[in-house]
């Protein structure tokens, strides 16, 4: 190994040990289970919401909507007209089974605050409109 590469090397190590990137980040991660009915429709049949510390080096923030596709957000007290501290998320719909969304958060909630995850599938309609296939809504308490 040369010496630039002794120094890239040596400063990566620097960094880790500072905290920078082995601290990470609290993202809200949602497992999605979807079924089909039988006219081809999705139905979400279950939603786990959980935290969990990520990669600083990892960005889950807003991205292109996929269409069709298995969206998330995420409402901070949704009972004072909350505001969003997560970014929109989705992955493809590709029929059913188990879907995974995480997103960073723009503000990080109290202990104790209730927090809504809303989970939708969604398509365009022949006009280009968004039509929402199916929905639910999860909430749970920040720090539980």
């Amino acid at each position: 190994m040369g010496q630039t590469g002794a120094v890239v090397v040596l400063f990566v190590l620097l960094i880790a040990a500072s905290g920078c990137i082995s601290d990470g980040k609290t993202v809200i991660k949602a497992k999605v289970l979807v079924a089909e009915a039988d006219d081809g429709t999705p139905e979400i049949v279950s939603t786990d919401v959980s935290t969990e510390t990520a990669s600083v080096l990892r960005k889950y923030q807003d991205a292109p909507m996929n269409t069709p596709g298995v969206y998330m957000k995420c409402i901070h007290n949704p009972q004072d007209r909350g505001a969003f501290i997560g970014y929109w998320r989705s992955v493809s719909y590709t029929g059913p089974g188990e879907y995974e969304l995480m997103s960073e958060l723009k503000k990080v909630p109290d202990d104790g605050d209730r927090i809504n995850v809303i989970i939708t599938i969604e398509d365009m309609d022949e006009t280009g409109h968004p039509i929402k296939l199916a929905k639910t809504t999860k909430q749970f308490r920040w720090g539980d």
